[in-house]
């Protein structure tokens, strides 16, 4: 472990050196997401590649809908322009036009935010289980390259308690079960036993993986995937137990699907109504079920003119679920506050934390003093506690001298902070603050012998 990893676990790190670096689906085009998109097989070589730059500890969550790194800087400054050089590079894309799609958080926003997402806040489906699984994975892949210390462990197992208590009080990821529950009841109400159909999953994002998953469990006779990018689809065919085909072969794969799911959310429709009534023909008219989860949709909305296609959007999943943007979206007020709460919390805690070394220095002072005070009474009563206050008071009274010397006397901003300090330190009243402490501006003298 680095000498920068040891400073941490002592505590010794502040605040802003905590920061997130990436983009989403609401930050960057879809040629950005897919150019930094890091798969499983290649994620390795990224995280070496930060080790290596000694960056401090980090952590590298990519999904088909964002690619960002949480990291505990050696150096905030260093740490944060060096990334974006390494994310540049990874996705061969001009550094100044990849930053300007790239966010940045830093100290109490990026706690906020590495809270959210392992909440399903900032998901494209609020609620969606799939991220906590998908962020648990990029925390276990990390740990193995030794780029976890104490502190970011604690941000992250912070994290994950969060996640359970906000799904646990506002109930805000049964939204996302009742879309994939809504789903099987379209899909049996179309075809019956579902354990005949085959569902093609086109596009990798998390509420398509959702309720294809959800399929699968309950009897999906078969799965298959695909995406714009194969690693993408490897991985999502890899967590399904499923085939998965290059993008090319869409209009085949439409030909044998029972059910699609559609989940690229790729500005452009990837299924027009030339290509649905091709594929119906194909499968000799049998009636297809098509359920667009992307947004904006990957499905265009004239394939409902088709008599076999039996057409769905995320909202119409929404309504039969009785679960509307409304009382979603009421939740994630819920659930943000909770988020606050806890960074707030978290902030606390970890100051105090902070000043424990602080105050046992100050405790030790003190007892020195003490004991050379009664050393020096030979037990005199009187005589030792008179030592003890002149002692203890000396080095703060010159250091207020010294202040009032260099900062143009009492009134200064610099004055006032001191006296706020003291009278907060030592719970002071303002008069005898000030008062009494201008009747006796000279420095206690020690008692003589």
């Amino acid at each position: 472990m680095t000498d920068a990893f040891a400073r941490e676990e002592a505590g010794d790190w502040p605040l802003d050196r905590m920061m997130v670096i990436g983009t989403n689906h609401r930050r960057s085009s879809e040629d950005t997401r897919d150019r930094l998109f890091i798969d499983e097989a290649r994620l390795p070589q990224f995280l070496s590649a930060i080790l290596q730059a000694r960056l401090g500890q980090a952590i590298v969550v990519s999904t088909c809908n964002r690619t960002e790194i949480h990291l505990l800087a050696s150096e905030a400054e260093r740490g944060r322009e060096r990334l974006i050089d390494l994310l540049a590079l990874w996705a061969d894309i001009d550094r100044d036009k990849l930053a300007s799609e790239l966010y940045i958080r830093s100290g109490r926003d990026a706690l906020r935010h590495v809270f959210a997402v392992a909440a399903s806040l900032d998901s494209l489906v609020i609620g969606e289980p799939e991220v906590f699984g998908q962020v648990k994975d990029a925390h276990r892949i990390a740990r193995q390259h030794q780029l976890v210390g104490r502190e970011l462990e604690l941000v992250y197992q912070t994290a994950y308690a969060i996640s359970k208590k906000v799904r646990s009080r506002t109930g805000i990821g049964q939204g996302a079960v009742s879309i994939a529950a809504a789903a099987q009841s379209v899909a049996r109400d179309l075809h019956g036993d579902i354990a005949n159909c085959t569902l093609l999953l086109a596009g990798a994002g998390d509420m398509g993986e959702l309720i294809a998953a959800s399929l699968a469990e309950r009897g999906m006779g078969r799965v298959l995937v695909t995406d714009r990018l194969a690693a993408r689809a490897r991985l999502v065919a890899r967590r399904l137990d499923c085939h998965w085909s290059e993008l090319d072969d869409l209009d085949r794969l439409l030909a044998e699907a029972d059910m699609v799911l559609t989940a690229g959310g790729s500005r452009r429709y990837i299924i027009d109504k030339t290509r649905a009534l091709a594929a119906i023909k194909r499968r000799r008219y049998r009636p297809v079920l098509m359920i667009d989860t992307a947004v904006p949709g990957d499905i265009d909305p004239q394939v409902d003119e088709i008599d076999e296609v039996f057409f769905y959007r995320l909202d119409d999943l929404e309504k039969i679920a009785a679960e509307g943007r409304g009382g979603r979206e009421e939740k994630a007020d819920e659930a943000w506050a909770l988020i606050e709460e806890e960074v707030e919390h978290f902030v606390r805690v970890r100051a105090e934390r902070a000043a424990i070394p602080a105050m046992a220095d100050l405790r030790t002072h003190f007892e020195t003093v003490r004991d050379d005070a009664l050393r020096e009474s030979h037990g005199d009563a009187e005589k030792a506690t008179r030592l003890l206050i002149n002692r203890l008071l000396h080095a703060p009274t010159q250091a207020l001298k010294d202040l009032a010397a260099t900062t143009d006397g009492a009134g200064t901003v610099e004055w006032m902070k001191a006296q706020k300090l003291l009278t907060r330190l030592f719970a002071l009243q303002s008069e005898q603050n000030g008062t009494k402490a201008e009747q006796n501006d000279e420095p206690p003298k020690e008692e003589k012998e």
